[in-house]
């Protein structure tokens, strides 16, 4: 008789955020990497922020520190957060880019997710010029 042997990995979340509103913008503040349970945790936690949100269309400020990848489990999760957040209103992200590793590595991960999603996006090195563009669109 053949003998089954199996293994249950379970992972903490990897990376940390804040999230807030300000007037109609959602302001997220993160520092990768991430993984698939961060993004399942930060899922829950903008939830509340996109049920004030969704009344009306809205932008949101994304600023990254550190290495800022994501798994392709937690980018595949992120991408699905960004369909439904359009859904409900998001218009726009700056993307704000703090003292980053790997810079280029992480522009083209969140252009590729953002792109997919099918949300407008820019990046830049201050909240102020992220304020800024998503002024002027």
């Amino acid at each position: 008789m053949d003998q089954i042997i199996g293994y249950l990995m379970i992972f903490m979340e990897h990376g940390l955020f804040e999230v807030k509103i300000e007037g109609k913008l959602l302001l997220v503040d993160a520092t990768g990497p991430f993984n698939e349970e961060l993004l399942i945790q930060y899922e829950k936690a903008l939830e509340t922020c996109i049920h004030t949100l969704e009344v009306s269309k809205w932008n949101q400020v994304i600023t990254l520190h550190q290495l800022s990848l994501f798994t392709p489990e937690a980018e595949q999760a992120l991408i699905n957060s960004l369909i439904n957040r359009r859904s409900r209103g998001l218009i726009a992200c700056a993307i704000v880019l703090m003292n980053v590793e790997g810079e280029s590595l992480i522009k083209t991960q969140m252009s590729r997710c953002y792109d997919r999603a099918g949300v407008k996006h820019n990046f830049t090195t201050s909240i102020d010029d992220a304020n800024k563009w998503l002024t002027s669109l």
